[in-house]
C-alpha cells in the first residue's frame, strides 16, 4: 500500500483552503514568463509591458533568459531583425519620442533599451498593475530552464549541464536569495516538454520544485505530449509527479501554471509566441509581489487559458468551485486523482517503430491520473470518498481559444490538487 502524504495534509492545513476572494481578498491575473528584445523577443520591453497592462493583466513577471534587466543594453536598428526603422517608429508614436533614445555609434544606428526600474516607473500603478522582476535560467543547448520570480541577483545558468544537478542548482541558488533578501521567491521549472528539458523521472529527483508550466504558449513546446521523442502531455507528467511524491511521503505539493512565454507581438496567430494564451489567476489581499509570492506557495491561485473560476474552496474534505458562465458556453469538469494502493509500475517508452528515444519518459498506468468524477454544472464539487491520495480538477469549455497554441485548443483552467486525509 502507498503511504500516505500526512506532511502534506499538515501543511495545507496552515494555510486557508479557500482561494474565493472575500473582503479582503480578490483575484489577480499575472503573467510570469515574457520576453523582449533584451533577450529573444522580437519587441522592446515597454511593447509587452503596455500589452499585458492594457489588454486587463495585474501584474507581470518580466523573464529574460540569463539576464536581469538592470543593466545598459543596446540593439542595432535594422532593416531585417531587432528593432527595424518601423519598430522605432512605432515606439515614438505610441511612447512618445523623448521617451525613445537612440544613439549613433560607429556608423550604426542604435536604440537603448528601457530598464525595469524605467518600466515600473512608467507602468506601475498602485493597487492595479505591478511588475515584478525576474530571470529564466536558461541551460543552453539542452537542459532545463527555470524561472526565478521576484529575485534580486542574477543567477548563472550552466550550459549543456545535466538536467537534475542544473535544475538543483537553479532551485538552490533561488533559495538562498530568497534567505538573503528576506522577502518570497518562486522557483518555476518552465515547459519540461520543451528541448528535452526535464524528463518525469528527473522530475521525481527534485523534490523541492513545487511550481512548473502545465501549459505553455509557445509554439515549439509540446503540451499535449509528443508520440516520437516519447514527452507524456504535461497533465499526465503532473499525476505522475503528485502520485509518486504522495507514495514516497514527499510533503512538497506540485502545482501547475500556465504562461505565454511570449515572444512576438506584431504577428499574431497559430504558430507565433503571442501573449495572452496562458496567465494565472492568483488569489491575494493586495497587488504586491511578496503578498502574491505567498499566495501562490499557498495554492491560492489557478492557471487559465480562458476559463474564469471562482470560489475555490481546497479543504480537507475535497474540492469545490464556481465557473463564471459565459452565455452559449458549455463546460465540462473533471475532477483527476489516483486512488489509495494505486500501481506505480512503469515501463519504458517505445515510439510508433519500436525505438525508444533517447530521453523519453517512462510510462504509467491509467491508474495514475484517473478521472474520478465528471461534471456539467457551473458550481462542481467532488467530495472525498476515503480512498483517494488527491484531487485536482481541470475544466473544458466548448469555446475555441481565440489564438490558439494549437489549432482547435479550447479554453480551459487548471485548479491545484488537494491531498486526502
Amino acid at each position: 500500500m502507498p503511504k500516505r502524504n500526512y506532511g502534506w495534509v499538515f501543511l495545507l492545513s496552515l494555510v486557508a483552503f479557500s482561494a474565493a476572494p472575500g473582503l479582503c481578498e480578490q483575484w489577480y491575473k499575472g503573467a510570469l514568463h515574457v520576453h523582449s528584445l533584451r533577450s529573444d523577443g522580437d519587441a522592446a520591453p515597454e511593447v509587452p509591458v503596455s500589452w499585458y497592462k492594457e489588454h486587463g493583466w495585474n501584474f507581470v513577471c518580466v523573464t529574460e533568459h540569463n539576464q536581469m534587466q538592470n543593466r545598459e543594453r543596446f540593439r542595432d536598428i535594422t532593416e531585417n531583425s531587432g528593432p527595424t526603422p518601423e519598430h522605432v517608429a512605432m515606439l515614438k508614436d505610441k511612447f512618445g519620442a523623448t521617451w525613445v533614445e537612440q544613439v549613433e555609434e560607429k556608423g550604426k544606428s542604435r536604440l537603448r533599451l528601457k530598464t525595469f526600474a524605467e518600466l515600473e516607473t512608467r507602468f506601475n500603478e498602485t493597487g492595479s498593475f505591478l511588475l515584478i522582476h525576474g530571470e529564466e535560467i536558461t541551460s543552453l543547448m539542452s537542459g532545463p530552464h527555470v524561472n526565478g520570480l521576484n529575485i534580486e541577483e542574477e543567477i548563472p545558468a550552466k550550459a549543456k549541464a545535466e538536467a537534475v544537478p542544473a535544475a538543483r542548482a537553479y532551485a538552490e541558488a533561488v533559495a538562498e536569495q530568497e534567505a538573503k533578501m528576506g522577502r518570497p521567491m518562486l522557483t518555476i521549472l518552465n515547459h519540461p516538454n520543451f528541448a528535452e528539458a526535464v524528463t518525469l523521472e528527473e522530475m521525481l529527483q527534485l523534490p523541492d520544485y513545487r511550481f512548473f508550466e502545465v501549459f505553455n504558449g509557445h509554439p515549439s513546446v509540446n503540451n499535449w505530449g509528443h508520440e516520437r521523442k516519447g514527452y507524456p502531455s504535461t497533465d499526465q507528467y503532473w499525476d505522475a509527479v503528485l502520485t509518486m511524491r504522495l507514495v514516497k511521503g514527499q510533503n512538497n505539493p506540485l502545482y501547475g501554471v500556465a504562461s505565454d512565454d511570449a515572444h512576438n507581438y506584431f504577428n499574431f496567430g497559430t504558430g507565433e509566441a503571442n501573449p495572452g494564451r496562458g496567465w494565472v489567476m492568483v488569489s491575494a489581499s493586495t497587488l504586491d509581489a511578496a503578498v502574491l509570492m505567498d499566495a501562490m506557495k499557498a495554492g491560492n491561485f489557478y492557471a487559465s487559458t480562458g476559463v474564469i473560476l471562482d470560489s475555490i474552496l481546497r479543504e480537507d474534505t475535497g474540492l469545490s468551485f464556481k465557473i463564471k458562465e459565459e452565455r452559449g458556453v458549455a463546460y465540462t469538469t473533471k475532477f483527476i486523482g489516483s486512488k489509495n494502493g494505486c500501481s506505480t509500475e512503469s515501463h519504458e517508452y517505445k515510439d510508433p517503430n519500436g525505438e525508444i528515444p533517447e530521453r523519453a519518459s517512462r510510462v504509467y498506468g491509467d491508474e495514475i491520473g484517473e478521472v474520478l468524477a465528471e461534471s456539467k454544472n457551473t458550481a462542481p464539487a467532488y467530495r472525498f470518498s476515503g480512498n483517494e491520495l488527491y484531487v485536482r480538477a481541470i475544466v473544458i469549455s466548448d469555446k475555441p481559444h481565440p489564438n490558439p497554441f494549437r489549432e482547435g485548443d479550447l479554453e480551459m483552467a487548471w485548479v491545484q490538487p488537494v491531498p486526502a486525509n
